[in-house]
């Protein structure tokens, strides 16, 4: 395991601790630093005189530990781990701040708070955080281009995107044709989740966040504990800022939180307490999403088309209106999983725009009454017969077949079956054949598959 990262600001190396991203190795330190400033202020409570002496050197064994934290907290540069810091921080002062021997217990806090400070100015991550705006900072501007299509790709999806599949769709659907920053996650472990679950999947998430909140609240009333609020408050931000939740360490001291905030709930809140913690986390779960639903369906970015995902995500409509052609795809010959932005620029072409068209995953997601039908790659390799349920055919496009010759004798009963082979793919005829289209200078992949496929 390695300390350094192999992403530098500056010249100057990002700590990782070996987790493959700054960013959560700054969540895993933000969490640990609240955790220890909690417990250098629980030191300092009141108790017997035999236990002052001890008490204090906890207070400022604690208070060296947050110190080490801190110190390799700004070593990450990572700014939403910064964020989480203090918001977290937030918490456990606002939480902690009735008591005793006030200068004594916030002294060691101070301390650390100077010493991360001015490393921050010295290594020059104060700056960066000084010109975190999107108009100074690409990373920050690019989160922003992402963020803004989040409530959209939400409601067009109800079933999801599919887990894994959240980068790929807003590249492919949603990212401006200008741009061409590549995305595994939408930056955001929140955004990810809620894009790529149904809706059914986007309320359990929404009120399962609320309802550890609502026990944080239940904690530091009944108990007058702050801590495991500040470390849900903590973690939450963190993952607001990047895609760290994916990182299953990076849950270990949060979830060991949770179990002092269960047990308060389960053993000392009141019935009464209960209800209304449960109601309070089903009431915001169902507002935000509620209002992220309005958002996407009312304030649409204008690059992104109109797109309806089906439920089971076996259909996709781009467009409105009723689809003029439908497509079963493959991907690996309309480009990959971000395919939807060669159409898109397609769409915005005299050729295509002002219509609809459907992508499915397999023959049997096509309904009967299909006019213009396109089979791409993969999608080809089905005998030709299975065609015959769609009577209405007045038009066929096969893109890049594997058995292109046998499509190709299938033109005696539809001669308005076309083939495209690209010049170099294995597969394609040498001889010049009817209803044969060679694609000059591409194998199987080809690049102007929308005008071929839709153009008539």
């Amino acid at each position: 395991m390695t300390l350094l990262a192999a992403t530098f600001y500056k010249g100057i190396p990002r700590w990782d601790f070996g987790l493959d991203n700054p960013n959560k190795a700054a969540t895993i330190l933000a969490c640990l630093l609240v955790v220890l400033l909690g417990s250098s202020l629980q030191s300092a409570k009141t108790g017997q005189t035999c236990f002052r002496t001890l008490r204090r050197c906890g207070r400022w064994c604690y208070g060296a530990l947050a110190a080490t934290a801190g110190f390799a907290l700004v070593h990450t540069f990572s700014r939403g781990g910064l964020v989480a810091f203090l918001a977290g921080a937030l918490i456990l002062l606002v939480g902690s701040w009735k008591g005793p021997h006030k200068f004594q217990r916030w002294l060691p806090i101070l301390l650390v708070a100077l010493l991360m400070a001015g490393t921050a100015t010295w290594m020059g991550f104060a700056g960066r955080m000084a010109r975190s705006t999107p108009s100074a900072d690409a990373s920050v501007g690019n989160r922003f281009v992402v963020w803004r299509n989040v409530p959209s790709m939400m409601v067009d999806a109800p079933g999801g995107w599919g887990l894994g599949a959240s980068g790929d769709a807003f590249m492919g659907w949603y990212q401006p044709l200008e741009r061409h920053e590549r995305y595994r996650t939408l930056v955001n472990s929140h955004f990810t989740w809620l894009v790529e679950l149904g809706w059914t999947g986007r309320l359990f998430y929404v009120c399962g966040f609320a309802f550890l909140f609502t026990l944080g609240i239940v904690r530091l009333r009944t108990r007058g504990d702050p801590l495991p609020l500040a470390i849900w408050t903590c973690f939450a931000t963190a993952a607001f800022f990047s895609s760290v939740a994916e990182e299953w360490s990076v849950w270990v001291i949060p979830l060991v939180m949770t179990v002092p905030m269960f047990k308060t709930f389960a053993c000392e809140a009141t019935p009464r307490m209960r209800v209304m913690a449960g109601a309070a986390a089903l009431l915001a779960g169902c507002l935000l999403l509620g209002s992220i639903a309005v958002v996407g369906t009312m304030c649409r970015p204008a690059a992104a088309p109109p797109i309806q995902r089906s439920y089971d995500g076996m259909r996709l409509v781009v467009g409105k209106g009723a689809p003029s052609a439908w497509a079963v795809c493959d991907p690996a010959v309309l480009g990959g999983p971000a395919f939807g932005r060669l159409l898109r620029g397609f769409v915005q072409t005299p050729e295509g725009q002002g219509k609809a068209y459907a992508f499915v995953d397999d023959l049997a997601s096509v309904p009967d009454d299909v006019r213009h039908l396109v089979l791409c790659g993969q999608a080809a390799n089905v005998r030709t017969d299975a065609l015959a349920r769609l009577a209405a055919l007045t038009d066929v496009r096969v893109l890049a077949p594997n058995r292109p010759n046998d499509w190709l004798a299938a033109r005696a009963k539809m001669p308005y079956l076309r083939v495209f082979c690209g010049e170099f793919a294995p597969s394609c005829p040498e001889d010049d054949v009817d209803g044969l289209t060679v694609v000059p200078g591409t194998a199987d992949y080809l690049p102007d598959w929308p005008r071929l496929a839709f153009t008539p």
